[in-house]
């Protein structure tokens, strides 16, 4: 069961292909920001954010998932990886390549 509370993502990308242009990969970013952000149970009464690390692979799915930095709470940081593991698969991502991604998740608003 989730947390009770709002959840928030940011995402970024480590990586971006040149074949795929900028352009796609923003929208691409903004296309896995939201299935993540649906993939939320609930709010979250402890504060703070994780960063979650992952790779989604050229057909979409989830190939890894670890905390990047933690929250300094193991609770919202297993909720912040469970989150990004309901969302998956993702769609394609641009280029067809696997792409790395670090997604800021925040609790307690």
């Amino acid at each position: 069961m989730g947390l009770p509370g709002q959840f928030s993502v940011t995402i970024n990308s480590s990586k971006t292909s040149k074949s795929a242009g900028n352009a796609a990969i923003s929208s691409y970013k903004g296309k896995v920001k939201r299935k993540i952000d649906r993939s939320a149970r609930g709010k979250s009464n402890i504060r703070g954010s994780a960063y979650i690390a992952l790779t989604i692979s050229g057909s979409g799915s989830l190939v890894s998932v670890r905390v990047a930095k933690s929250s300094g709470s193991s609770r919202l940081d297993k909720e912040a990886l469970a989150q990004v593991r309901r969302a998956a698969p993702f769609p394609a991502p641009p280029g067809g390549k696997s792409l790395p991604f670090t997604v800021k998740i925040t609790g307690g608003k």
